[in-house]
């Protein structure tokens, strides 16, 4: 299951980044069946990932601008046949 998840998020989140690699990392550490295994609270306060600082490469904002003019031009569209 464990090996699943981590798939599936590298699909999500791909570990083209230190950001991205260390959150896949700490996933890792979070999802262990086994209670003995898994990283404590502690020890992922501690990871390498809360240190780190997101950098946005612009794909995020240019998906939020897009999808804010996209509603926009849909409102006035709207506007426009009433």
């Amino acid at each position: 299951m464990n090996l699943l998840l981590i798939h599936l998020r590298q699909d999500t989140i791909p570990p083209h980044t230190e950001f991205n690699k260390h959150f896949l990392d700490l996933l890792r550490r979070i999802f262990v069946y086994n209670p003995k295994n898994r990283i404590t609270a502690k020890e992922a306060l501690k990871h390498p990932w809360f240190q780190c600082s997101l950098q946005d490469d612009g794909t995020e904002a240019a998906k939020i601008k897009a999808q804010k003019e996209e509603k926009e031009r849909k409102e006035a569209a709207a506007r426009g046949y009433h």
